[in-house]
């Protein structure tokens, strides 16, 4: 019952607002284009100015909505009329996306919500005798009548199902102390959870019976099994994305061979000693994949292979993968790397720290576009940064950028083959080594990941203690 309770009373919210929303969609659209229509004759041909007094009669002529706040921009879309007066707004310019598509002669049209606030932004072309777009009309547009008369229902149907709740629930409440409710819950829920697969679920239990206990042995073997299952699937993931880098690699320096008929027998050479070390880095992840998942679980400071590395040679290797990558979607790929940097470190792990976050760059930069990777040893840290001029991270999902599976352009990840693990991966590296990740990001104007590692890694504490 309350199930379809709330089913009904949303339906119903859901409806009455997208029928109100839409015919406010229509009005506002509609009217964007009849102003349009005859703005034209109010600006003059040569100079494209705007008759202000006699387009704000013709707007008052037609009985435009008061609420509607209608602008002219010119071909620049720099602001030459605004109905609200606002002396400030002329002669700037606007670059919404619906004033955008207007500009390319097509309607345009963008819907804002701040909370309950519903924001219609409309943009029509105005074209001269010669089919030419010489401006575009604007109008913003919040429905207030909407609005509030869909608050004033959401008060009614919320009100309604506050009453009808506490009827419902002073009748379960009654029925479930008549009925064995404990066994009813425990059978219902087992049966669903082996029907439909879904093994995450507990039983809810009270009590200290032979019923608690069965309760509280379920709950326990169902956390291991679900448990396992993580581990599996996890596996699986990371495995997949991180056997496809070498492969790739293999990939892009065998096609060069094949498709260099005449190609110098040093340059094979060179190819198949690149090759060979990179089957060589498969049979090492692959060794290790498991327990470089282990990772997002515990952290094990006593199995930690740590070795004195060189830095600069992680970042050329990483350079030689990527460069053909790179230069195959005509992206700049420069690598500045001071001096030599030493530091104690697991290579492979991090290797694939490195590797994934400047490899995401690359996707997610477009062509002539450039990416930058500087190295610097200062502070007792060693910092990699990493910066491009790509499409950048929103505010909104830079905070999920590092879970697994999450991509910022779906879109993008499928052409480039993303599978939305790298900078997972590339962060359980980096945590791996005690270090951190910085990102800053901007929409259309790139980002920049900054990889904080201690250049000194602390003695284990029997070592300390022996010293």
């Amino acid at each position: 019952m309350i199930i379809t309770l709330f089913l009904f009373s949303y339906y119903i919210i859901s409806t009455m607002r997208t029928y109100l929303y839409d015919d406010e969609k229509l009005n506002v659209r509609t009217t964007s284009n009849v102003v349009a229509s005859f703005a034209v004759d109010y600006m003059n041909k040569e100079t494209g100015a705007l008759d202000k007094e006699r387009f704000t009669a013709f707007i008052n002529g037609i009985g435009v909505d008061a609420q509607m706040r209608v602008m002219v921009l010119s071909r620049d879309v720099t602001v030459l009329y605004d109905s609200q007066n606002n002396r400030n707004l002329l002669g700037t310019a606007q670059v919404r996306p619906s004033v955008m598509s207007a500009i390319n002669g097509i309607d345009g049209f963008k819907q804002y919500e701040n909370g309950n606030i519903v924001t219609l932004d409309a943009s029509a072309p105005i074209f001269n005798s010669d089919g030419e777009v010489i401006g575009v009309v604007n109008i913003v547009y919040v429905p207030d009548s909407a609005i509030k008369f869909m608050d004033a229902i959401f008060g009614e149907m919320f009100f309604l199902i506050i009453v009808i709740l506490l009827l419902v629930g002073i009748i379960i409440f009654v029925i479930a102390n008549l009925v064995s409710k404990r066994i009813v819950d425990f059978t219902s829920k087992i049966t669903s959870m082996g029907d439909d697969g879904i093994l995450d679920e507990k039983l809810d239990i009270s009590g200290h019976d032979e019923i608690s206990r069965l309760g509280e042995a379920f709950n326990l073997m169902s956390e291991k099994v679900v448990n396992l299952e993580k581990q599996r699937v996890q596996f699986v993931s990371d495995a997949s994305h991180e056997l496809k880098t070498p492969l790739s690699s293999i990939k892009l320096m065998a096609d060069s061979i094949i498709q260099t008929p005449d190609i110098n027998v040093e340059y094979v050479r060179e190819f198949m000693i690149d090759m060979n070390n990179e089957v060589d880095r498969l049979n090492r992840i692959v060794n290790k994949l498991l327990y470089i998942t282990k990772m997002d679980v515990r952290n094990e400071e006593d199995d930690k292979h740590f070795e004195l590395i060189s830095l600069n040679d992680i970042v050329q290797g990483i350079e030689k993968n990527l460069q053909p990558l790179a230069k195959k979607a005509d992206i700049t790929l420069v690598f500045s790397t001071p001096g030599e940097i030493f530091l104690m470190a697991n290579k492979d792990v991090l290797w694939q720290g490195i590797y994934n976050i400047v490899d995401n760059a690359i996707k997610y930069t477009d062509t002539d576009g450039y990416v930058l990777v500087a190295m610097q040893q200062t502070d007792g840290k060693v910092i990699i940064e990493v910066r491009d001029n790509g499409v950048g991270i929103s505010e909104e999902e830079r905070g999920k950028i590092f879970e697994r599976f999450y991509r910022v352009d779906k879109a993008r990840s499928r052409e480039t083959g993303g599978t939305g693990l790298g900078l997972s991966i590339a962060l359980a590296a980096v945590k791996y080594h005690n270090g951190q990740i910085e990102v800053e990001s901007e929409e259309g104007k790139g980002s920049t990941f900054k990889i904080i590692l201690p250049d000194v890694v602390p003695l284990r504490e029997e070592e300390a203690q022996n010293e």
